[in-house]
């Protein structure tokens, strides 16, 4: 059992980009949104929120066969998170998922 899993179902609100590493490798980026709700006030609000997802090998390989922007998809992977300094020289925090499996909800 994977302590670090996570799974999301949601909609590809962005072109995927797709890049090979020098080692050859196939790496794909997406950016993924999710949605829920929230009832206040008797009022139901619908909140979204964006997801940056990374995969590579044959997944990443899978995903830019069967995805386009607007694809209904379920993620299954693992949390990352860096850090890094920017131009300017400022601490920058990313966190995103790892895909381990991707599967398409569309068909």
């Amino acid at each position: 059992m994977q302590n670090n899993l996570i799974r999301l179902i949601g909609y590809i609100g962005k072109d995927l980009t797709a890049t090979t590493v020098a080692t050859g490798h196939r790496r794909i980026q997406l950016r993924m949104a999710t949605h829920y709700t929230t009832q206040q006030d008797g009022t139901k609000r619908y909140h979204t929120v964006w997801h940056d997802v990374v995969a590579w090998g044959p997944t990443a390989e899978y995903a830019e066969r069967s995805f386009v922007k607007g694809s209904k998809v379920m993620v299954e992977g693992s949390v990352e998170y860096r850090t890094y300094y920017d131009k300017s020289g400022h601490t920058r925090y990313i966190a995103r998922v790892a895909a381990h499996h991707l599967i398409n909800l569309d068909r």
